[in-house]
């Protein structure tokens, strides 16, 4: 499968996040620069006796637009490397450590 047109927004609907999506699920979601929004973290698994989640609240550097596996900084240029993160796990005196890194390839 190649890439989505350049002008596919003007084709699919462009939902924001936060808001309902569209019963096909056949949508863009946009996430604007600067906008707060939720992420939820849960840690369980077969070492973990009571699974836990909580969620905290991130604002992203520029725009992101999200298509299927696609994703694009200006809705036009689609790629499935438009960001890279990376999660570490650990454990110190005082609890457990998780973070999350988020950048663009190099």
């Amino acid at each position: 499968m190649g890439n989505p047109p350049e002008d596919l927004i003007k084709h699919v609907p462009l939902i924001e996040i936060g808001k309902p999506e569209p019963a096909d699920k056949n949508y863009i979601l946009y996430i604007p620069g600067g906008k707060t929004i939720p992420v939820q973290l849960a840690v369980k698994g077969p070492l973990v006796v009571n699974p836990g989640e909580a969620t905290t609240r991130i604002q992203l550097t520029q725009s992101l637009y999200l298509y299927k596996e696609w994703s694009s900084l200006d809705g036009r240029n689609w790629t499935h490397q438009a960001f890279q993160g990376r999660v570490s796990i650990g454990l110190a005196p005082q609890g457990g450590i998780v973070e999350v890194f988020v950048s663009r390839p190099d």
